[in-house]
């Protein structure tokens, strides 16, 4: 994968960090909300934001899908983990424990280990099968 692409995907996964972040400040980055509200926020970016974003990325970046899908996956988890320990842990002084106090975003680093690579290998395979 090209440096450029790198680029791309950084700054597609800071973007998309910093509207969740700023949709969530009026909230305390939503822990204000209740337990059911952020079941169903959860839910929503688990399944409907999520796979979305990431198909409209891969298919746009084009090419190996599936390597491409597991570098988003990368930036999706452990860049967003880095830029969440800096706001809430310690600018904010949760430090590590804001990863329980938290919970949807610790969720999420996980579900995008699952949710981009499946959206990869479903356009990979229908790539192969166009071929």
């Amino acid at each position: 994968m090209t440096i450029r692409r790198h680029f791309i995907l950084f700054g597609i996964t800071f973007f998309a960090w910093a509207m969740y972040y700023l949709l969530g400040l009026p909230f305390n980055y939503f822990i204000d909300w209740n337990v059911a509200e952020k079941t169903l926020l959860s839910l929503i970016s688990a399944f409907a934001i999520l796979p979305y974003i990431a198909f409209f990325v891969l298919f746009f970046l084009g090419s190996d899908y599936l390597k491409t899908s597991i570098w988003f996956a990368f930036y999706a988890s452990v860049f967003v983990f880095v830029l969440d320990f800096i706001v809430v842990g310690l600018i904010e002084g949760n430090g590590i424990h804001f990863v329980i106090s938290h919970w949807p975003l610790t969720l999420g680093y996980l579900y995008v280990w699952i949710s981009i690579p499946l959206v990869g290998s479903v356009l990979e395979r229908i790539s192969r099968e166009k071929r």
